[in-house]
């Protein structure tokens, strides 16, 4: 199987499609142009369709494949054909593109996996985190008092949010 975006005039991504491998490939080897023909033939329109990796995220094929179009295509999202990658839609103003992995990051890294986690009554919990877009800033929500705490980027810690 294979997966295909299809495109709007705009390169946006308005419909994703997978193929059976007899409907894409020549000889075993991978023939964009074949499963285009495919799903134009099967949808009665002469679409743009690009072939993606399901496993790309950030430039990494978490499947151990090789790297192809930087990301996975997801609806809403683009296809930037300079870069050959497919692009989420930027989630806020202030977050800038990453061009190695074509993927937006805050101004303020994401605070890092290992502090996202807390003691409730004695069970390990993930705190619900959040970019607060109008103070620039991480927030995170948890534990059953329902408090929010503030990502302290000096100390690499959360602190209650008063």
């Amino acid at each position: 199987m294979a997966d295909f975006a299809e495109l709007d005039t705009n390169n946006i991504v308005i419909n994703t499609e997978r193929v059976a491998k007899e409907d894409y490939s020549t000889n075993n080897v991978i023939d964009e142009a074949k499963g285009v023909e495919f799903l134009n033939n099967i949808h009665g329109k002469n679409s743009v369709w690009k072939l993606y990796d399901k496993d790309m995220s950030e430039n990494v094929n978490n499947a151990g494949r090789p790297l192809f179009r930087k990301n996975t295509a997801k609806i809403g999202g683009s296809y930037d054909v300079t870069r050959d990658a497919f692009i989420d839609p930027r989630p806020y103003d202030s977050w800038t593109l990453n061009e190695t992995t074509c993927s937006y990051r805050a101004p303020i890294d994401e605070p890092p996996y290992d502090s996202q986690f807390y003691q409730d009554n004695g069970t390990t919990a993930k705190y619900l985190i959040n970019w607060d877009e109008d103070n620039q800033r991480w927030l995170a929500t948890g534990s059953s008092n329902g408090s929010t705490y503030l990502w302290n980027v000096q100390s690499q810690t959360w602190s209650l949010l008063t």
